[in-house]
């Protein structure tokens, strides 16, 4: 079960950090709530909350203050986790495989939000986090009320292997810094870069499942991304039925941080537009 383990006040909201169990491994999570109200005491069941997934490489503390924002802005409470291997959670027992992600949004996922008593989920991914959750909504292993995804992967492309690629050649300093938000940084450095790079997952492709998806979907995008092209947002919206799409001019992959408060707008008109029309 999850277990509140501190609370940290954020302006209007409030923070509270936990661990829950999946299978063997320990998942650190934040719940923050709107408003200051101690998100111990929110009943999750009937109201929407948003779920952030976060990068490849990402955590918790990578999506900066954009968690607290959404709070803010939506007044929903917001959850954040560290998938097994990254941030503060614990480090997984075995490699990745070539279905690392559909096991996360088939196993993990679902049973996060079951652990935590999330039963209408507006999804927020960052890149393998948003391709995450596009399989969670193409497979209905969870049923999101809306899914907003920056920077997806639906299919593999030339940048993003070039990319990967480019970054290993800077693994010593990418490591240094993920040593801020990471208990295992080398571990989780390591884990994305052998799985991307096999050869076999250039085959790797979730197109199929796309046109499935029946919520609302926006997708985000950055025209400076090292690891993908704006064919990824076209082929989203071309194939899932309720999906809308923006390129941002002068941005990267690490769009939150490129641009905040764009980013911020779009995310909360977006998520607050799938809560008004669940309630």
């Amino acid at each position: 079960m999850g277990s509140a383990a501190g609370e940290v006040n954020a302006g209007s909201t409030v923070a509270v950090d936990g661990r829950l169990q999946v299978d063997s491994v320990g998942i650190a999570y934040r719940r923050i709530s709107p408003g200051g109200t101690d998100s111990r005491h929110i009943s999750t069941g009937n109201s929407p909350v948003i779920v952030m997934l976060h990068e490849g490489l990402g955590s918790i503390t990578q999506w900066r203050d954009l968690p607290e924002q959404l709070a803010r802005r939506c007044g929903l409470e917001v959850v954040a986790y560290d998938r097994g291997g990254y941030g503060r959670s614990d480090p997984l027992p075995e490699a990745y495989s070539d279905g690392f992600m559909e096991r996360e949004a088939a196993e993990v996922l679902p049973a996060v939000l079951d652990e935590l008593g999330i039963r209408r989920p507006i999804l927020v991914g960052h890149s393998d986090g948003a391709s995450i959750s596009l399989i969670a909504a193409g497979l209905a292993s969870v049923v999101p009320l809306g899914v907003a995804v920056i920077a997806p992967h639906s299919f593999i492309e030339d940048i993003c292997i070039d990319g990967i690629r480019a970054i290993d050649g800077q693994r010593e300093q990418v490591i240094s810094g993920l040593a801020r938000h990471h208990d295992h940084p080398r571990l989780a450095f390591e884990r994305w870069r052998d799985v991307w790079l096999t050869p076999r997952f250039r085959h790797w492709d979730i197109r199929p499942l796309l046109e499935r998806i029946d919520c609302p979907v926006l997708v985000l995008q950055g025209d400076g991304d090292q690891y993908g092209t704006e064919a990824q947002v076209s082929t989203i919206v071309q194939s899932a039925p309720n999906a809308t799409g923006h390129l941002l001019a002068d941005c990267g992959h690490v769009a939150h941080r490129d641009q905040p408060e764009r980013i911020a707008g779009y995310l909360a008109d977006f998520v607050s537009g799938c809560a008004a029309a669940a309630s």
